[in-house]
């Protein structure tokens, strides 16, 4: 019997990430390290906080069914699958493990 072990990552958000809450519907993330900026709603910036002490899909998942009473049961783990792979690629969200330490010199870090 072979067993099989499940990769269940968990992401924490990019130290270096400036976030500014636009209104009550959404905010602007700005990445400094690649000059991107990334504009969310309510529900990506749910998951943005949620990451900032490291969270797991499946804790995202329950996070936001807990907010949102009408989230679709089926839909919401690939939708904040697809959120989260979006964010790492683009660089505001890293995983445990990777580094996601600061971009800043040796003892000029925050």
């Amino acid at each position: 019997m072979v067993a099989t072990v499940e990769r269940n990552p968990v992401y924490l958000q990019n130290p270096d990430v400036v976030v500014r809450e636009v209104d009550e519907d959404g905010a602007l993330l700005f990445n400094p390290d690649s000059n991107s900026i990334r504009v969310v709603n309510r529900t990506g910036l749910l998951i943005w906080e949620l990451c900032e002490k490291g969270s797991n899909v499946p804790a995202l998942v329950a996070g936001l069914k807990e907010t949102f009473d009408k989230a679709p049961e089926d839909d919401v783990p690939a939708q904040v699958e697809a959120f989260l792979a979006e964010l790492v690629q683009n660089g505001f969200l890293g995983q445990e493990g990777d580094d996601v330490q600061s971009s800043e010199p040796e003892g000029r870090q925050r």
